[in-house]
């Protein structure tokens, strides 16, 4: 009977702890992924200053006048990102209004039997695929060739002849 009743006492607190509504999902704060950039680029200036120090075995003026040219350079990189950035827009949405101007001229030439077929041969351009395009080893890093893809030093070794 004890068994019984404690059964029943954790089945009805079991239930009720199911019962609770979940955790609102927390939303980041606007503007999160900007500044967890910015903190990643920070580090990342301070790895690359301490890894020279240690290496060639900078002085304080040095490392002084070594983080003016890696912030310097940070600007010009940014700058010149920035760049790529406005011209791939516009870029793309040149490829769009083309793509439509297209559309349009097939519409006055195709029946519309033949345009629904002609849509479903021909899916429209996803962009996101472009991202997976890059050439194998452009990732960011310095190691492996400086991160420039195949290179002498990551380069696979040649097929061996077949034997006979």
């Amino acid at each position: 009977m004890k068994r019984f009743a404690v059964f029943l006492a954790l089945a009805g607190v079991t239930s009720i702890a199911l019962a609770q509504s979940p955790a609102p999902a927390r939303v980041p704060p606007p503007g999160w992924a900007a500044r967890t950039m910015t903190m990643r680029m920070r580090a990342m200036e301070k790895w690359r200053l301490h890894q020279l120090t240690v290496l060639l075995d900078l002085s304080a003026a040095q490392q002084q006048q070594i983080k003016a040219i890696i912030a310097e350079q940070h600007a010009a990189m940014r700058t010149s990102m920035l760049q790529v950035m406005r011209a791939m827009r516009a870029a793309r949405a040149a490829h769009v209004a083309a793509q439509r101007e297209m559309m349009s001229k097939m519409a006055q030439v195709l029946s519309p039997a033949q345009m629904a077929k002609f849509k479903v041969l021909m899916p429209p351009h996803r962009w996101f695929m472009m991202r997976r395009m890059r050439p194998r080893g452009m990732g960011m890093g310095m190691g492996r060739g400086m991160g420039m893809g195949v290179g002498p030093g990551n380069r696979p070794p040649p097929p061996s002849p077949p034997r006979s």
